[in-house]
């Protein structure tokens, strides 16, 4: 039988306090899944019958990997009376304790897990979820008896899904193995490479490396030196709270007393020198996005002219799932974008991408509704530049224009952070991802400073 030796940085990791969430971070090849297996099998054979682990992938061929590498540890371990069930998918252990892999690869697959105590969640490869709050849901279930500490376990490699979100809020900044703050939870950060793995041939595992690469030379720095620091997996990578967010205090508008945080106010006035508008992107079974912008004609305290401030947005997303719309009719939408432009003191004019498969026009819903728009410029490369030049704009303080996003523009900041180059044409977006909110912020980017024109077709420019 297979016999199992921690490597020193296995065994670093075990010696983190159990009260200490981990982040195992860093380059392939490194054994961070196995020390990660290592914790579940100290937790099941330190709490016994009251342990519940459980161990959850992006995938199901992801999830068996996972399950026949733990079979192989816990054979070790427990030569005698093991219960791996691939039907259920649970490994019943000796001593009463109990081990669950799963898979979740959407917002609905959490609740195969409603209803489970569970005393350790590991998400391995967190950074290939799609959406960061399919394993969020999950923390609901930790609950245990007392005297056993409730923790959960993260391992990531750079690029996917999760890297600009892991990169800024548990890498930069922190110090590796030292204890840090993340929402009121302790976090530590157990980085590793595979020269930490003396298993491996390191040679042979670097030509796998490249070949799995290709030609993306900053990937395969990240997977063979753990390094954070690169552009995939975030197309907007300049993106950030401490360069991008618009506070209230700085909206310009002759009665800012009238904003409380997070209110949407009612009747204020613009201040001479701003345009106001919307822009949005259509979607029925996908989100709809509408955005609520002010674009200034003149400087307005330290934003230089020029500048677009995003102080608003409506999406139509399920709350659980970023991809997912709640059908909304388009007169529902178009009188929920009036309504609140009304409140924002906004004309209801701008640009929206027009609907296939309607039995009219989107735009003529929208102007029997109040809502008069017209069909944006579609070019998409030029449209992500005119974004990304904003966002280094305000980054670099250079007083060219600005981009500036409020908080209420919730559905943009959860989805821009995420969201990936194309592989095949890296100056583009991939269309794989919630790209919802970013067309409806290409749409305004190049929307005109002009009043709308109401023709009998509204598709007419």
């Amino acid at each position: 039988m297979k016999e199992f030796v921690p490597t020193p940085y296995q065994q670093q990791v075990l010696l983190v306090p159990e009260n200490y969430n981990l982040l195992l971070a860093g380059g392939r090849g490194g054994g961070k899944s196995t020390a990660a297996n290592l914790c579940v099998l100290r937790h099941v054979e330190k709490y016994k019958a009251q342990a519940r682990p459980l161990i959850v992938r992006e995938s199901y061929k992801a999830a068996q990997q996972i399950w026949e590498s733990l079979v192989d540890l816990l054979s070790a371990a427990y030569p005698r009376g093991l219960k791996p069930n691939l039907t259920d998918h649970v490994i019943r252990v000796p001593n009463g304790a109990q081990i669950e892999i799963g898979q979740v690869d959407s917002a609905t697959a959490n609740r195969k897990f409603q209803g489970r105590e569970t005393t350790l969640l590991v998400p391995d490869e967190y950074g290939l979820v799609r959406d960061r709050r399919w394993v969020g849901l999950l923390k609901a279930n930790l609950r245990a008896p007392s005297g056993i500490p409730l923790r959960e376990i993260r391992t990531a490699n750079p690029g996917g899904h999760q890297h600009a979100y892991l990169h800024s809020t548990h890498i930069q900044g922190r110090a590796p193995w030292a204890p840090y703050e993340v929402d009121g939870e302790t976090w530590v950060n157990c980085p590793s490479t595979m020269r930490d793995n003396p298993h491996l041939d390191h040679e042979d595992y670097k030509r796998r490396l490249l070949a799995a690469c290709g030609r993306d030379k900053d990937l395969y720095r990240a997977w063979d030196e753990g390094d954070w620091n690169i552009n995939r997996g975030a197309f907007f990578a300049e993106l950030s709270e401490q360069h991008h967010l618009l506070n209230d205090s700085d909206l310009p508008l002759d009665q800012i007393a009238a904003i409380r945080p997070g209110a949407v106010p009612t009747g204020v006035r613009w201040l001479r020198g701003t345009y106001s508008f919307v822009a949005g992107d259509w979607g029925l079974s996908a989100p709809s996005v509408v955005l609520f912008v002010v674009r200034l004609t003149q400087p307005y305290k330290w934003i230089p002219a020029g500048s677009l401030l995003v102080i608003d947005e409506i999406a139509t997303a399920d709350p659980d799932d970023v991809e997912v719309g709640l059908g909304w009719p388009p007169s529902k939408l178009a009188d929920a974008v009036v309504e609140r432009c009304r409140k924002w003191g906004i004309y209801p004019q701008g640009s929206f991408d027009d609907a296939h498969g309607l039995d009219e026009s989107l735009l003529q819903v929208f102007q029997r509704c109040g809502l008069y728009v017209t069909l944006p410029d579609k070019q998409r490369v030029s449209g992500w530049a005119s974004i990304k030049e904003l966002l280094a704009n305000a980054r670099e303080r250079n007083n060219k224009p600005y981009l500036l996003i409020s908080p209420r523009a919730e559905y943009l900041w959860r989805t821009l952070p995420n969201l990936q180059r194309d592989p095949l044409r890296p100056e583009d977006l991939s269309s794989t991802g919630p790209d919802h909110g970013a067309d409806a912020l290409r749409y305004a980017v190049t929307t005109p400073d002009r009043r709308v024109r109401i023709h009998p077709n509204p598709r007419s420019r």
